[in-house]
């Protein structure tokens, strides 16, 4: 506002401007989301006050520099984008005179005040748990690709509300739980227990849903039994262990009989040439053999490291 500025004395009103661009220049990455935060509030003490002596016209004028005031943050965002996504550092000023002028135009003639310490902007926090919850789509949609043709936004507003109803019906249940079935169904989809038990819960607008954390702990007690006796194979989740799944050729154990009557393999094919099935088990077991070994080798050379180093440290 104009307080303590003398109407006619255009100099004082030059550098009570000045002042108040400069202290955004103080951060200018966190100046505007501040003065995001706190200008309604400065406006709703304003209606507050007016309401409460029954001005109707100071209330319409709160309302108009609401408006005002908004319409002065909107212009804000957009040279604010442009100077982040274009790199116009030339908008700067325009962007302290814009979040000036959305004060004034929120604490009016006379200047607002706040009847509270200002607020933190809300805006990080909120800005933190969206990217939390982007990756976690990300990885429901990696894992899911290979079942479901659909973008993030089909898959979030289409495929896991049903899919969490459906296996809600399973495990969070007043009867027996149907683990089997639920075990089947995420199979099919290729997910994974950290994918139902965690990542679903947060793709829930209704804060009333039971989630999947707070399941009988015998009913994830037996999930868990289950799951760990059977193979889960989807093609996303063993990439991400570590482990290919391309398909080999079969391998050829003995070569004398290889112009026999039934084919290029001869006539006990069964003798001759390892079914896939058993030559991709055996070479999963030997590639996870190595990766242990491997694993155990650096542990090894890092604890003789500090072993020598200790050494050297005591003589």
């Amino acid at each position: 506002g104009r307080k303590g500025i003398s109407s006619g004395n255009p100099t004082a009103e030059r550098n009570h401007l000045y002042e108040r661009t400069d202290a955004y220049f103080v951060d200018y990455s966190l100046m505007g989301l501040m003065v995001h935060q706190n200008y309604p509030k400065v406006v709703n003490q304003r209606f507050l006050k007016t309401k409460a002596s029954q001005n109707l016209q100071g209330e319409l004028e709160c309302l108009k520099g609401l408006y005002e005031a908004t319409q002065c943050m909107s212009d804000f965002t957009m040279a604010e984008d442009l100077v982040r996504s274009q790199q116009s550092w030339g908008l700067l000023p325009l962007c302290s005179v814009l979040a000036t002028k959305t004060g004034y135009h929120a604490g009016g003639e006379s200047g607002g005040i706040l009847s509270q310490f200002p607020e933190f902007s809300g805006w990080l926090g909120k800005n933190s748990s969206r990217g939390k919850k982007t990756r976690l789509l990300q990885e429901l949609s990696h894992h899911m690709n290979y079942k479901v043709s659909a973008d993030n936004t089909e898959l979030r507003l289409g495929y896991l509300p049903a899919i969490r109803n459906h296996l809600a019906k399973k495990l969070i249940t007043k009867e027996v739980a149907k683990v089997e079935e639920a075990i089947e169904f995420m199979d099919m989809y290729g997910l994974d227990r950290d994918d139902v038990f965690e990542n679903l819960d947060e793709f829930t607008m209704d804060k009333k849903l039971k989630k999947f954390g707070d399941v009988d702990s015998k009913v994830k007690a037996k999930f868990t039994r289950e799951y760990n006796k059977g193979i889960h194979k989807s093609q996303a989740l063993v990439d991400e262990q570590g482990v290919s799944t391309r398909k080999r050729k079969a391998v050829v154990t003995n070569n004398d009989d290889l112009d026999g009557e039934y084919g290029e393999y001869g006539e006990n094919d069964d003798n001759n040439v390892k079914s896939e099935s058993e030559s991709e088990t055996e070479m999963d077991v030997d590639e996870l053999k190595k990766l242990f070994k491997s694993s155990k080798k650096t542990a090894a050379k890092g604890k003789g490291k500090s072993k020598t180093s200790n050494k050297k440290a005591k003589k």
